[in-house]
């Protein structure tokens, strides 16, 4: 899963990157002509993984996220081409939204207001995707004045829908797409299509009026707030200090960036992890919520899903009650299930295939 950070500059972007990965980069200076940004790959933190590595006395194999920085690029900045492309390229959107107050920061609005930024970007990404669908409505137009093909005809429609909807102001991620429709238009990397995760980078002072903004998970989008520059300074201290500090802050019921933040992506993202554990590595994988356990299994590798016979599967928490397969087996905790089973989270699948 591709995770790419943007917005404008001196939001808070590297900062965010640096406190999900775990690194210290200094801010991104983007280059077109070496394509250069930052870029990391890290560990889903997972409990249950944990405690069954632990059963069997090996280290974890966590499911990754790779996150991408755009660093010191955005919208209408004269590099907009390299810009979407690396947008489109993600499996999910982070806007970075300013809410701190520094003078020697010149915000450039010149004011920081986080909810004009929310729906000013909101409003690129929809003005992205309509050019994209004008483009192509043009193409098809007289391609189907030519070439007698229903699949064109029926693209044709869809397009024409898609053109109505953005007209209307709407983002396509509230388009009701049917899954064949989907197939039709994955190749387009539609931005306003694709999960939107927008974080609020507050301050102590702004972090209470900020949290009104704060939205559940609605129509692929989430909001969340947090404090960049405090959380780095308390991330800092031990555990002692941290707690003192967050008092003097007024951030008593504080909740860390990293942890929150990777749960509510999964979340809006629709991802699930299910499990493979052993002696030999105790894994994490990472599927869709619906996926069958034929799609699971090649997740794996593609000899397992073409040799596909059964599943064995059992939830995490009864395996890690008996301690081992046969145990299992014995209390009728085992299943057998077959390609369209849909697996579960924090399910353990062993699978059986032809070699």
């Amino acid at each position: 899963m591709i995770l790419t950070l943007f917005g404008y500059p001196k939001s808070g972007k590297t900062l965010l990157f640096n406190l999900l990965t775990g690194l210290k980069e200094e801010v991104s200076k983007f280059s077109t002509s070496t394509h250069e940004f930052h870029k990391a790959v890290v560990d889903v933190p997972d409990e249950r993984l944990k405690k069954l590595a632990d059963l069997f006395e090996v280290p974890p194999t966590y499911a990754k996220i790779e996150y991408l920085d755009t660093g010191a690029i955005s919208f209408g900045d004269g590099k907009s081409e390299t810009f979407i492309d690396l947008l489109r390229r993600a499996d999910g959107l982070v806007h970075m939204v300013r809410a701190f107050e520094d003078p020697e920061i010149i915000h450039p609005k010149e004011t920081v207001n986080p909810m004009r930024d929310i729906e000013t970007i909101e409003e690129e990404l929809k003005a992205n995707d309509f050019l994209s669908v004008e483009k192509r409505l043009e193409r098809l137009e007289h391609d189907v004045k030519k070439i007698k093909s229903k699949e064109l005809v029926d693209e044709l429609d869809l397009m024409k829908r898609l053109k109505d909807f953005l007209e209307e102001g709407r983002p396509l991620r509230e388009f009701p797409l049917e899954p064949r429709e989907e197939l039709m238009i994955r190749g387009f990397k539609f931005l306003s299509l694709k999960p939107l995760i927008t974080v609020i980078n507050a301050d102590e002072n702004t972090y209470e009026e900020s949290k009104k903004l704060e939205k559940e998970q609605h129509n692929n989008t989430t909001t969340i707030v947090f404090c960049g520059k405090i959380e780095t300074e308390l991330l800092e201290l031990d555990a002692d200090d941290r707690e003192m500090f967050q008092e003097e802050y007024g951030l008593q019921e504080y909740e860390y960036i990293r942890d929150s933040f990777i749960k509510k992506s999964y979340s809006l993202m629709n991802l699930i992890s299910f499990f493979t554990v052993g002696k030999d590595e105790t894994r994490a994988w990472t599927i869709k919520q619906g996926d069958t356990a034929y799609i699971a299994s090649g997740k794996i590798h593609s000899d397992i899903q073409q040799g596909f016979i059964r599943g064995e599967t059992i939830n995490w928490q009864e395996f890690l009650e008996t301690g081992s397969f046969s145990k299992a087996k014995d209390k009728g905790l085992l299943r057998l299930e077959g390609k369209e089973y849909l697996v579960k989270d924090g399910e353990i699948v062993h699978f059986r295939f032809n070699k």
